[in-house]
């Protein structure tokens, strides 16, 4: 299921990634995995994504007047969604501003009500599975509280690093109030 539209293609999710099984046992759910910065990965519910796609920079259309961490619009499958950059939305350096800027990224793509917003990331990794009750909550001296507000919690890989747990629902509600 690859679809070719001009310069950026769907990535069909369940066949492109590798599956990483982390939990054993119990109710496990899948989730993808993508960097937020150089030291920080985030997951993403894989039942929140209607698809990955790869966006050229030049492929989004600047809109005049919005919150900067909206990078435009884009036409995709003949529907123009919204590009979000994930990292500026949590904090992060914005994309255009970052010292190397990247000319294209991935886009996760999630339902808003009836218009699809691509979640904007710089690659994503593989498909990971976890128990959503070895889950750790988010304390409110770990993280800044704007950037708390967008988890649900982390999970600890298998190097022991945190991966931390985006709640698709407080994005979907932000962008929708910017």
């Amino acid at each position: 299921m690859v679809q070719v539209n001009d310069s950026f293609r769907a990535l069909p999710i369940n066949s492109q990634f590798r599956l990483v099984e982390n939990s054993p046992q119990g109710n496990k759910q899948r989730f993808l995995r993508f960097p937020l910065n150089g030291k920080v990965n985030g997951l993403l519910p894989l039942a929140d994504l209607r698809g990955v796609i790869h966006v050229p920079l030049t492929e989004i259309l600047p809109v005049p007047q919005v919150a900067e961490c909206l990078l435009g619009i884009m036409n995709w499958r003949g529907e123009a969604i919204w590009i979000l950059d994930v990292a500026g939305l949590l904090g992060a350096i914005h994309w255009c501003r970052r010292e190397s800027v990247r000319k294209s990224g991935m886009a996760m793509l999630v339902q808003v009500q009836n218009q699809t917003v691509g979640l904007l990331v710089e690659q994503v990794h593989t498909i990971e599975v976890y128990n959503p009750q070895e889950r750790f909550a988010i304390s409110a001296s770990m993280l800044p509280a704007r950037l708390g507000s967008f988890l649900q919690g982390y999970f600890i890989d298998s190097q022991g690093s945190p991966l931390m747990l985006i709640d698709t629902h407080v994005v979907i509600q932000t962008f929708q109030s910017l």
